[in-house]
């Protein structure tokens, strides 16, 4: 009897702690404050929306290229074109290549703007190469001849034009002017967030075309007091063609997305190595020692995890210094 009366007594005590209240975690409902978890319903419908306004970036650069023998002693400030033709061993033509994504973020029925980063577009005019560190000898110079850009998806009209760029921060707009009757590209309508308001933990997601294929990522952002007004960190995994990918947050949870800035690049290492010709690179035995004629090349490895972003703050400031330039080439912004 003692036992059951003391059953009896926990089982009340289980039943009289149970509640009727739904307990959540994370960020708490109408706080104000972005995100630090996954959203609790689907994003599915807005991330679609976004895709359609994020396209892939090809951008090729054209230079004529003049070599010089080694025991020449050009000096670069007084050379002329006359110098490049008449004491050069050698020229051939060649070409640059980079790719990136670009955010629609303008349309008035006739002119389209693009926003993406300066790196992307900006082509140096003149390019010198050496023989020695301390640039002494002139191996080459390389000038531009033409560059074009190609935006995928976007309707005919005439070429992309570059208006405006922000070497400093990463930031370039573009333009391109659409031929009449054509369909009417999506632009980004989301609202605009604000850099200050980023936490340690703010959960952000990233839409690009990394290795040229339309993708969806999420990040955390890290170390958000040091980003300055221009640049935060996320362990985002950056691959090449990231680079103008728009970021967002998300305030009091789905569907209140808001831009808080734009992708731009990872942290590198920068290797030297010594390799074969690669006209020969398939008859190399690749158990025995190499004794043929080696090259020093160059590659950059990123560090997967470490990504930075320009802030939104940066953008809206490169908008409004550059006000006269984009009205100019009739991109007409409203902040």
């Amino acid at each position: 009897m003692k036992k059951q009366i003391i059953f009896l007594c926990f089982t009340l005590l289980l039943v009289s702690c149970k509640t009727d209240k739904k307990i959540t975690s994370g960020t708490q409902a109408g706080d104000g404050r972005y995100d630090s978890e996954f959203p609790d319903i689907t994003v599915s419908d807005q991330l679609e929306e976004i895709s359609k306004t994020v396209k892939k970036i090809d951008c090729l650069a054209f230079y004529m290229t003049y070599t010089f023998p080694k025991d020449n002693t050009i000096q670069v400030d007084s050379l002329t074109d006359h110098d490049l033709k008449k004491k050069s061993s050698g020229s051939a033509i060649i070409n640059k290549s980079v790719s990136g994504t670009v955010t629609l973020t303008y349309y008035d029925g006739k002119t389209v703007g693009m926003l993406t980063c300066a790196h992307v577009v900006d082509f140096a005019d003149t390019i010198y190469n050496w023989y020695d560190e301390n640039k002494t000898k002139l191996h080459s110079v390389s000038i531009k001849l033409r560059q074009q850009n190609y935006v995928a998806g976007l309707p005919a009209g005439n070429t992309i034009e570059v208006v405006a760029t922000d070497k400093k921060n990463d930031i370039a707009i573009l333009r391109k002017e659409l031929a009449h009757h054509v369909e009417k590209p999506q632009i980004l309508n989301f609202g605009v967030g604000a850099s200050k308001d980023l936490e340690w933990g703010t959960f952000v997601y990233i839409m690009g075309y990394p290795l040229g294929n339309l993708m969806v990522t999420r990040a955390l952002v890290s170390n958000p007091g040091k980003t300055k007004g221009n640049v935060f960190l996320t362990d985002a995994l950056y691959n090449r063609g990231i680079s103008g990918s728009p970021v967002f947050a998300l305030r009091d949870g789905s569907p209140h997305f808001e831009w808080v800035g734009m992708a731009k690049s990872a942290s590198v290492d920068n290797i030297v190595y010594l390799a074969p010709d690669e006209e020969h690179l398939d008859a190399i035995d690749t158990e025995q020692p190499f004794n043929d004629t080696q090259y020093v090349k160059q590659n950059v490895r990123i560090n997967y995890g470490i990504t930075y972003s320009v802030t939104i703050d940066a953008i809206l400031r490169f908008f409004t210094t550059n006000k006269e330039k984009l009205e100019k080439a009739g991109i007409y912004i409203k902040q």
